[in-house]
This record gives structure tokens, sequence and C-alpha cells, in this order.
């Protein structure tokens, strides 16, 4: 299993830090959620998909829109290509740091 880079993590903290009020507490989450969501996103491309799973990836995207709620953000993008960034959170202030100009990434590595 592969891990996340440290710079990766730190950037994320560092901008989170600058364009909202999110703690490290609530990245720690994030980055911990968004591994998940990645992990399923890749299962989800390799083989069979069920009821189980589209209710644990509902519940999952809930608690990281619920978390969002706690600090400043404008909402949350959710991706299903594990290639990329399958978090990305709208920041209120517009920063984003991805290509498709849709919020900041949230790294993980399944």
């Amino acid at each position: 299993m592969a891990t996340i880079n440290r710079r990766a993590i730190m950037e994320f903290t560092y901008l989170m830090a600058k364009h909202s009020s999110a703690t490290i507490t609530h990245c720690q989450r994030l980055l911990r959620l968004a591994a998940t969501h990645q992990r399923l996103m890749v299962q989800q491309c390799n083989g069979p998909w069920g009821e189980q799973e589209e209710r644990r990836v509902k519940r999952l995207r809930d608690a990281i829109q619920k978390l969002t709620t706690e600090f400043d953000a404008a909402g949350v993008n959710f991706g299903g290509d594990p290639r990329g960034a399958t978090v990305k959170i709208r920041m209120a202030d517009g920063y984003t740091n991805d290509w498709g100009r849709e919020g900041v990434c949230v790294p993980a590595e399944a």
C-alpha cells in the first residue's frame, strides 16, 4: 500500500490554513477520509460493485461534507476516477490548485 508523500500533506495543510479556518484536526480527518474514498473508487473501477459498496460511499461522502461544514468551505466535489484526486474542497475565496479549477485537492493514494 502506497503512502502519501510528506510534501503533498504539508502543501494541503498550508492551503487549508491559508484559505479556510480548518484546523489541523480537520485536515487529518480529511486526509484519512479521502484515502478511504480513493481506495473505494479504485475498487469500483476494478470489479463488481453492489448496493453495500454504494451505501458505504454515500456514508463516506456524507461524513466528508459534514466535516467541511465545520469550517468555512464552500462545498466538496467528488470524483470517481482514482488516477487523480477523488475529493476536492471548494474554498469560499475561490482558490483552487487543480487543472479543472474545482477546488483544493485532498491528497490520497490507495
